[in-house]
């Protein structure tokens, strides 16, 4: 099958994967193996250079992780993917490809908490400098631009406070100036956003999110051109170890078939919430890219499609005391770290994924007390919406 020219669903369910040549299986066994036997055949391919199709190590290739790597990378329109035992390794590996001691990133003002860590503690460490940027318009990244930049990083919709910014611009000044642009697209994944089309050279995702959607992964993935993909396979990646397991990219397989259908139902969902939100009393402020008053919902409309993803935050009346009896109120949405599986998920931000931060860089962020985020699953809205109203009768 010539899966390029397909349309998203169908290369959602076919790319990468074909029955099992030997027993028919309609689904690809497993590889639970971590070393594979030479012939002499291949053998001789292999010290000639020509290492296509062989399989030498398990840190090197595993077959179950190049179907779940060929699939996103389908799917981002990337020539190719490499899969991370986490997110968070996938963004160490993908920049430590690129920037080294001495090196300069701009980031920027808001991101991941891990992504924050590793850029103001671990980074720091090994001499590489992050300057965060509260614009990214391409006047402000030429005041901030050194001559040992090496690196852009962004995120489709900034984690927590789902600010959008306009990618466009920072990719075309990235290239002007021969620096490498980095996108996490965790929030949106390539159904409503494709990074690479717009002109990025690196897409990021925790694939513990989204992209599996069940709860039951960890990992993480890079896409890229084939030349970078292998500059890091052979480099950093291979010497620094991050592999994912095969049950953990078969599980990721297994979700990236049904992302269509989970991010269709995340996006529906949450533009209802938001809607009613916005009414409440107890709130007051709701902030989703979907809605007309999101600050940058004419972007978002122009950048993304088939929707806005399932992530929503709100404000209640109060500080973090109300912030906790709201969150503690609610009984079907679970008050829990991480985001995009099937089930509602709660969290509190500035004492949970960005409680690392002082309160001045989270004052800084804009991550206010009262801030909540959701990540909105697939249950009923009915039944998502009565449980937060009854949770907002404890404020």
């Amino acid at each position: 099958m010539d899966i390029k020219n397909k349309k998203f669903a169908t290369r959602a369910v076919h790319a990468g994967q074909h029955p099992d040549h030997e027993t028919g299986a309609l689904v690809a066994p497993m590889y639970l193996t971590s070393t594979y036997v030479f012939t002499p055949e291949n053998m001789d391919r292999y010290l000639a250079g020509d290492k296509e199709g062989i399989y030498t190590y398990g840190r090197s290739r595993n077959p179950t992780q190049n179907m779940f790597q060929e699939k996103l990378a389908s799917l981002e329109g990337a020539d190719m993917a490499l899969a991370t035992g986490s997110g968070m390794a996938a963004i160490s590996m993908a920049l430590l490809g690129t920037v080294h001691a001495g090196d300069h990133i701009i980031a920027c003002k808001t991101v991941y908490g891990g992504t924050f860590a590793l850029f103001t503690k671990i980074f720091p460490e090994l001499n590489i400098e992050t300057t965060f940027v509260s614009e990214m318009t391409p006047a402000n990244l030429d005041a901030a631009k050194k001559p040992n930049t090496k690196a852009v990083y962004v995120e489709t919709i900034l984690n927590p406070t789902l600010e959008v910014l306009d990618l466009d611009p920072v990719y075309a000044w990235a290239k002007a100036n021969g620096i490498r642009s980095f996108v996490d697209n965790t929030f949106t994944t390539p159904y409503h956003y494709r990074p690479l089309e717009h002109g990025a050279d690196v897409v990021l995702h925790s694939t513990t999110k989204y992209v599996n959607g069940h709860g039951d992964h960890l990992g993480g993935i890079i896409a890229c051109d084939a030349a970078y993909h292998e500059k890091l396979r052979s480099g950093v990646y291979q010497e620094f170890g991050p592999v994912p397991s095969p049950f953990a990219c078969w599980l990721g397989l297994r979700g990236l078939k049904t992302l269509h259908l989970r991010m269709r139902a995340h996006a529906e969902n949450a533009m209802k919430l938001a809607q009613w939100m916005e009414k409440h009393p107890k709130i007051t402020s709701v902030t989703y890219p979907g809605l007309a008053s999101h600050p940058q919902h004419d972007i978002a409309v122009r950048q993304f499609e088939n929707g806005f993803s399932g992530m929503l935050g709100f404000c209640v009346k109060g500080g973090l005391k109300e912030a906790r009896k709201v969150i503690d109120g609610m009984d079907m949405a679970y008050y829990a770290v991480s985001l995009g599986d099937l089930d509602t998920l709660v969290e509190h931000p500035g004492t949970m994924t960005h409680g690392k931060m002082t309160p001045e860089e989270r004052e800084k962020a804009e991550i206010f007390d009262n801030y909540i985020r959701i990540s909105v699953g697939i249950e009923d809205i009915d039944d998502i919406i009565a449980d937060i109203d009854r949770a907002l009768e404890a404020i």
